[in-house]
C-alpha cells in the first residue's frame, strides 16, 4: 500500500517516561538505526551484504565516542571517508543547485569560470582536509578525508587528472542542457530543488530527492537527474520520482517527464513513466524491502542477526574502494 508522506516521522512509545518498560523500549530504539528504504541502500545491498551491514548498522552510535565500542567508533568513521569521484559528484551538484538558484532569484547566472575555479578550489580544500588524520578522526562527520589518501592508493594521480578533466566538461556542458534552455523561460516554474522527502510504500519510509523538479507551460511536470560520470541506466530511480510526484503532486502520469542529463557528455535521455512502469519497480522495492528484513531478529526496533549472517561478496571492482576494506578479513587486495 503506497501512501505519500510529507514529514520524516519517528514512532510513539506510548506510556510514562518513569516506566521502566517505557525506558526500556525507548534505550532499544536509540541502539539501532531507523529502518528505511533508498536506492543507495538497495545497491549497497546487491553490492556486499558485509558492506551493508557494516554501513547501515556497525557504525550506528559511532559518533557515541564516550559510550560506543572500539569497533563502532572505527565503523563510523570509516563510514564518513569519501573519494575523489564523490567528492566531484557532490560539487557539481551544488554547481547545478547554485545555477538554478539564482536564475530562481532573478540573479545572473554564475559564470562558467567561476563555477569550475569554486569545483577546482574545493577539491583542494578536500585535498588538504585530508592530509590531517588527526582532525579527521576527531570530526569525521564534518572534515573530509578521501579513501585514496586514507588507503593510500596508487589511483590518486590518475584520479586527480581524470576529474580536472570531468570538471571542465560538466562546466562547460551545463548551460547547453536542454534543462538550462527550458529554465531560460520565464514561464518555467521551479518546483523542487535538491529537496529531500519522503513517501510511504509497502508500510516503510522511501526517500527522494530530486535534483531539479520544474512546470513547463504546458502544466507538464519534468524530474531532472544530473550525471556526472559515464552513462547508465538509472530508469528505476526516476520511476520512483516518477510515483512520488504523480502523488504528492495529483498529476496523471501522462503529464509528468523524467530527464537524465548526462553533464561529462553533454547528451541526455527522456522517459516517460506508464502505469506498468509504476508498479513494476514498487513490486521492485518490495521485494528488497523483504529481504532486507529479512536480515534483522526485530522488525520493530530494526535489530540486525549477527554480522555473520551478512556474507561477504568479495570482488575486485567492489573490495577496490570499499570505506571497510580496514576491518575487512574477505576482502581481495
Amino acid at each position: 500500500m503506497r501512501r505519500f508522506c510529507p514529514f520524516l516521522y519517528t514512532v510513539s512509545i506510548k506510556g510514562s517516561h518513569a516506566d521502566p518498560a517505557y525506558r526500556k523500549a525507548e534505550y532499544l530504539m536509540a541502539q539501532y538505526p531507523q529502518w528505511s528504504y533508498s536506492q543507495s541502500r538497495a545497491s549497497m545491498f546487491d553490492e556486499c551484504l558485509r558492506k551493508y551491514y557494516y554501513h547501515y548498522y556497525g557504525a550506528h552510535n559511532g559518533w557515541k565516542a564516550e559510550s560506543a565500542d572500539e569497533m563502532q567508533v572505527r565503523l563510523y568513521r570509516l563510514k564518513q571517508l569519501s573519494n575523489l569521484y564523490l567528492v566531484f559528484g557532490d560539487l557539481a551538484h551544488r554547481m547545478c543547485e547554485s545555477a538554478v538558484r539564482s536564475r530562481e532569484e532573478g540573479k545572473d547566472k554564475p559564470r562558467e569560470h567561476f563555477l569550475e575555479q569554486t569545483i577546482r578550489k574545493l577539491l583542494n580544500q578536500a585535498y588538504v582536509e585530508s592530509m590531517d588524520a588527526d582532525q579527521w578522526r576527531l570530526n569525521p562527520k564534518n572534515r573530509t578525508m578521501l579513501s585514496e589518501i586514507y588507503y593510500g592508493d596508487d589511483t590518486l594521480n590518475d584520479r586527480i587528472a581524470t576529474i580536472k578533466e570531468r570538471a571542465s566538461a560538466c562546466v562547460g556542458n551545463l548551460y547547453q542542457t536542454l534543462t538550462w534552455e527550458d529554465l531560460s523561460r520565464a514561464s518555467t516554474d521551479i518546483l523542487e530543488i535538491e529537496k529531500w522527502d519522503t513517501m510511504m510504500l509497502h508500510d516503510t519510509r522511501v526517500y527522494v530527492k530530486m535534483d531539479l523538479l520544474y512546470r513547463r507551460s504546458n502544466g507538464n511536470i519534468v524530474i531532472v537527474d544530473w550525471k556526472t560520470g559515464k552513462e547508465d541506466d538509472f530508469s528505476d530511480q526516476l520511476m520512483l520520482y516518477a510515483s512520488y510526484v504523480r502523488e504528492h503532486y495529483r498529476v496523471p502520469l501522462e503529464q509528468i517527464e523524467l530527464r537524465v542529463e548526462y553533464l561529462l557528455t553533454g547528451t541526455h535521455r527522456e522517459f516517460t513513466a506508464t502505469e506498468e512502469d509504476i508498479l513494476k519497480v514498487e513490486e521492485n522495492v518490495g521485494r528488497y524491502i523483504a529481504e532486507m528484513r529479512s536480515c534483522v531478529d526485530d522488525e520493530y526496533y530494526n535489530r540486525p542477526k549477527d554480522v555473520s549472517y551478512f556474507t561477504p561478496m568479495p570482488s575486485r571492482r567492489a573490495c577496490r574502494d570499499c570505506n571497510f576494506r580496514e576491518v575487512c578479513s574477505e576482502r581481495i587486495v
